[in-house]
């Protein structure tokens, strides 16, 4: 049985605004002045899966980016084009069917293009091994992460009993905790964080879209029949357009009777806030994180960054200050995940050329 992979890179990133855009999102852009998460992602994932076997499912206003990304590692005909921004529950579907319809048989994982990952053999074995435990057992499997701090910007696997060595029952999904409940995650070793990535038999999740979800698998099968016409285009927009924008893990994985999950033990991050882009810059002798040229005094635990301007502060303490094409943002680290509300307010405000 093969192994397929699909990198999920459709995400608009407003939690980075302004570093990620709306017409440039985080999996588009280096924070670090590397490589961008897309390409990173794509490199990783082709030392465990040919490069012919991994595909990248975007939306379609991403293409051409997208195109310019990867055309480099995979053949440029194993992009997938979301129509709408669906949310991962129609992307995973759509492409889960489209594959089954592709090749039939098989086993596929499903990997976010915007993590940070160190440690590439830990990350990589937990891939491998979902992979193997999906095309052996015929369940679904999740990678969760060991938790390295009680985190309140990621959602938490609840785990039961070992079933296979590294391998467990999935309990419940939880939320992102509040600092209270985080810190009893971690005393407790029972929880996980959730790193998005989720292996099956494509039949499998198949059997699991049309019982846990219907609609979708409904409308996208139908437009599937026309993949290769004129009519295809027309026909996914359609199946999109009646598609409720929720999650994968709401609609599936929640519901799932025979899911796992596989414990990674490597260095992991989402890097879905402006608090978390300090992990990858680094910190200073007084805790800050820093792109470009600061002076400050009394400035300590603050991520200061500027491509272009001099950023001066004084009496800084656990703040986010950037500078980015002339748009700037100041909050406190604690408010980092408010930036999404921030960019609602912008466009409703008529600043879309901001965004």
């Amino acid at each position: 049985m093969e192994n397929y992979a699909v990198i999920m890179a459709g995400g608009s990133g407003t939690r980075l605004w302004p570093l990620s855009r709306e017409k440039k999102p985080k999996q588009f852009i280096s924070i670090d002045g590397g490589k961008p998460f897309l390409v990173q992602t794509i490199e990783r994932i082709c030392e465990v899966i040919p490069a012919e076997r991994c595909f990248v499912i975007t939306n379609k206003d991403y293409l051409n980016m997208t195109e310019e990304a990867v055309k480099d590692f995979i053949p440029l005909s194993n992009i997938i084009t979301d129509p709408l921004k669906k949310n991962t529950a129609a992307c995973i579907a759509y492409a889960t069917l489209y594959l089954e319809k592709m090749f039939g048989r098989g086993s596929v994982c499903f990997i976010p293009a915007d993590s940070y990952v160190k440690n590439k053999a830990g990350y990589l074995n937990a891939v491998r091994k979902a992979c193997q435990a999906a095309e052996d057992s015929g369940d679904i499997m999740v990678v969760g992460v060991k938790p390295s701090y009680p985190s309140t910007a990621f959602g938490y696997i609840r785990i039961g009993a070992e079933s296979r060595e590294g391998i467990y029952k999935v309990v419940q999904f939880k939320e992102k905790p509040d600092p209270e409940t985080a810190e009893k995650y971690i005393k407790t070793e029972k929880y996980l964080w959730n790193s998005g990535i989720v292996a099956g038999q494509l039949q499998a999740l198949a059997a699991g879209i049309r019982h846990h979800m219907p609609e979708h698998y409904k409308r996208l099968s139908e437009a599937l029949k026309y993949q290769g016409t004129s009519r295809f285009s027309p026909m996914i927009e359609a199946a999109y357009s009646g598609l409720d924008d929720i999650s994968f893990d709401y609609a599936f994985l929640e519901k799932s009777r025979s899911l796992h999950a596989v414990k990674g033990d490597f260095d992991w991050y989402d890097i879905g806030s402006l608090e978390a882009i300090s992990i990858l810059i680094g910190k200073d002798d007084h805790n800050n994180s820093v792109v470009g040229k600061h002076l400050g005094i009394d400035t300590e635990n603050s991520t200061i960054y500027s491509l272009d301007s001099l950023i001066t502060t004084i009496g800084l303490s656990d703040m986010i200050v950037m500078e980015i094409g002339g748009t700037i943002i100041v909050c406190p680290k604690s408010r980092a995940q408010d930036v999404k509300a921030l960019v609602e307010m912008l466009k409703k405000n008529g600043y879309e050329k901001y965004l």
